[in-house]
C-alpha cells in the first residue's frame, strides 16, 4: 500500500511550480481548524467562526466565505514571511 501511495504522488502532472517530487502531497505546514459558529446553517449561512493554522497556533476570525479565504491566505503568507526570515515561530 505505502508503494501505491508512493508512485501516486509520482504521477501527478503538477505538483505547484518548485515543490520537489518527494514533497508530502498534504504538508503539516498547510494544515487549518476551521471552526464554524452556532449560528452557520448547514448552508453555510451565515459563514462565520474562526481558521486555526496548526503549524503556527495563529487563530483569525471571519465573517464571510470571502474573508475566510482571505484569513487562510494571510495565515499562509505570514508563515512563508516568518519562514524565510530565519524565525521558525510565529
Amino acid at each position: 500500500m505505502k508503494e501505491e501511495r508512493a508512485r501516486g504522488r509520482r504521477s501527478r502532472i503538477d505538483r505547484g511550480g518548485d515543490t520537489p517530487p518527494e514533497a508530502p502531497e498534504l504538508p503539516t505546514g498547510k494544515a487549518f481548524v476551521l471552526q464554524l459558529s452556532r449560528a452557520t446553517g448547514p448552508a453555510l449561512e451565515p459563514f462565520t467562526g474562526r481558521v486555526e493554522h496548526l503549524a503556527s497556533g495563529r487563530r483569525l476570525r471571519f465573517e464571510s466565505f470571502a474573508a475566510f479565504q482571505a484569513a487562510v491566505i494571510r495565515l499562509l503568507t505570514d508563515t512563508k514571511r516568518n519562514r524565510d526570515e530565519g524565525d521558525p515561530g510565529r
